[in-house]
């Protein structure tokens, strides 16, 4: 009796240590599940929790699938951080260097991946030329981050931006074709949806395809956004889009989840989710009604990803995403010709001058058949950037990196340029923004030129009247600079005198100040050889980046506004000044009435001439 007591003591005292035991394997038989099915928010939360039970014993495994599920979901700072841990563990491999860098350029941190690069160990030839092309995108990436001089605008869409991801893929007559799956819960005029189904692999809800009809700049009141075809697309299972349309908008393209049969990675324990392969669909308008979608099978392939359907300005070549046996890389941007009986012939990959052996996605095609497309291969500041490349086919020009501010550290994509060449949209998960990925709007007058020469657009010397003409030396061929004449003067001296100010935190122009900009544009088309800087203030209510942001907008304002009334993008330049040169002692703390504030929101010019 004492002895079966003894027993059972022991046994209850080991209970608690078994069941921890227990635990720790569940949680990571369980993760490792969620993994394999690709579940990483799911996966995420498992394995962080025995990570942090387990602390400094955390495996070098463990450390690692927690890092990737964070790094799968755009999580950066998180995936940092379990790696930091793995690179601090004992006996942690030279790749996790590599890694570790490549978040922390998706972070904007350029000199501590230049650092963390510099430890990494290539095994082969293709890693340390992958290992070089990264080290020369830090460099890249820390020049074009100090050229200050900036001849754009920029700001994220707040009223399109949701925690989710928002992202641009593409234009119809109606305006901006979008994808999200933050909008779903959204009171949109087709309706919202109180518990939409999510997407374990991120814990969000899944894709849909919306339209976003252009609003007045500054009104909330005037943003349309709604459901693509909600009759067709509404009650899609899974993933939705993205969409493209023929010119006649009789054609729809969508790319959708594989329902049941074509998944891939199923697995019989747990909940089954895999990853759902990707296949484009069509649709027909045949008077009001569109015909049921059906696989476009010239172009899918089985049992590979299949999406992101473009079409050239005709409509003769389509081109598409798959990571399809034959390719270059994972991911690859492919084309198709249409045939004589309107059906698509065999597709071909757009070759090496476009694909990498990584990934290249979201294709865009723009000004006459320019193709944009986001790379992870090309050199660039880390994530998906950004590129431009002209030509089709598998006939390219090299493809242009865009640069800050279209790039960044994090992923870049979805470019689209309006048809004035100076004014578009991009969707970025940069730093901050809301979340996921954000749709961010730019305009930028010197766009096109600095295609051609990166120096282009930036502001001429700040000379603006020139007095006397310099004596010519006889190895002197530069043409002298005219004297300006009286007249010549003082309508620069009025010019320069002018002030257009706002209400406060708007950058709507004004009726008076629009009366004084018709003057200004009939000045200018008068004197065709003068350019024009404006420049740009906020008062000191509000930060200092917002302060930035803010009079970048004012000074677009009114660029736009001489564009629309005849003035060539190329003769415009800015200054935003946020709230320096205050004209009044009202700087930060400083109590002031709204009328002294208001002379410090304001825009000033300053005349260049030749």
């Amino acid at each position: 009796m004492l002895r079966c007591s003894f027993v059972t003591l022991i046994i209850l005292l080991c209970c608690p240590v078994l069941l921890y035991g227990q635990e720790e394997k569940s949680l990571m038989e369980l993760g490792d599940e969620a993994f394999v099915r690709e579940e990483y928010a799911v996966a995420a939360n498992l394995y962080t929790r025995l990570a942090n039970k387990k602390g400094r014993k955390a495996s070098l495994k463990l450390l690692e699938r927690t890092a990737q599920c964070y790094r799968e979901t755009a999580h950066f700072a998180e995936a940092g951080y379990w790696y930091k841990r793995m690179i601090e563990h004992a006996g942690c491999p030279s790749y996790i260097m590599a890694v570790y860098a490549e978040i922390q350029k998706n972070l904007g941190e350029y000199d501590t991946a230049r650092v963390y690069l510099s430890r990494f160990n290539p095994a082969n030839a293709d890693e340390v030329q992958w290992k070089n092309t990264a080290i020369a995108g830090c460099d890249s990436a820390l020049l074009w981050k100090k050229d200050t001089v900036a001849t754009y605008a920029l700001e994220n869409i707040k009223e399109l931006s949701t925690v989710g991801d928002d992202w641009v893929s593409g234009v119809m007559k109606g305006g901006l074709l979008l994808e999200s799956n933050g909008y779903r819960k959204m009171a949109l005029t087709t309706g919202s949806e109180r518990n939409p189904d999510m997407d374990p692999r991120v814990n969000q809800p899944y894709f849909k395809p919306y339209l976003f009809r252009e609003y007045s700049k500054g009104s909330r009141a005037n943003t349309f956004l709604e459901e693509i075809l909600p009759d067709l697309l509404g009650n899609l299972p899974y993933h939705v889009g993205p969409v493209c349309f023929n010119n006649r908008e009789d054609t729809v393209y969508v790319t959708l989840n594989a329902d049941g049969k074509d998944m891939a990675d199923r697995k019989k324990k747990g909940p089954v989710n895999g990853r759902r392969l990707m296949s484009l669909y069509w649709s027909f308008k045949k008077g009001d009604k569109w015909s049921p979608l059906v696989p476009v099978a010239a172009l899918d392939a089985a049992g590979s990803y299949t999406g992101n359907a473009v079409l050239n300005s005709i409509g003769t070549v389509i081109y598409f995403v798959s990571d399809r046996p034959g390719g270059i890389g994972k991911t690859d941007i492919w084309y198709s010709e249409r045939l004589p009986n309107n059906q698509w012939g065999a597709p071909v990959n757009c070759g090496p001058v476009i694909n990498t052996r990584y990934d290249e996605t979201f294709p865009t095609i723009n000004e006459q058949d320019v193709l944009y497309f986001s790379s992870k291969g090309h050199p660039g500041m880390g994530g998906f950037d950004i590129f431009r490349a002209e030509g089709s086919g598998r006939e390219w020009s090299q493809p242009r990196n865009l640069r800050s501010p279209f790039n960044s550290g994090a992923d870049d994509l979805g470019f689209v340029m309006k048809g004035n060449n100076y004014e578009g949209y991009f969707a970025s998960n940069r730093h901050g923004g809301g979340g996921g990925d954000d749709i961010y709007h730019f305009l930028e007058t010197h766009f096109t030129e600095k295609l051609t020469d990166p120096s282009a657009g930036k502001p001429p010397a700040p000379d603006t009247v020139k007095a006397s003409v310099p004596e010519k030396t006889v190895a002197d061929n530069t043409p002298p600079i005219p004297t300006l004449n009286p007249t010549d003067s003082a309508v620069i001296h009025k010019l320069q005198e002018l002030r257009f100010h706002y209400d406060y935190n708007s950058a709507i122009l004004l009726t008076e100040s629009r009366d004084m900009l018709d003057r200004v544009a009939v000045v200018l088309q008068q004197y065709p050889h003068w350019k024009l800087m404006i420049r740009s203030y906020a008062d000191s209510r509000g930060t200092d980046e917002y302060n930035i942001k803010l009079s970048a907008l004012r000074c677009y304002a009114v660029i736009d506004y001489l564009i629309k009334k005849g003035v060539a993008a190329r003769r415009l330049y800015y200054e935003n000044l946020g709230e320096k040169e205050l004209v009044n002692p009202c700087g930060n703390d400083v109590p002031c009435g709204e009328a002294e504030h208001r002379e410090n929101r304001r825009t000033t010019l300053r005349v260049v001439h030749d």
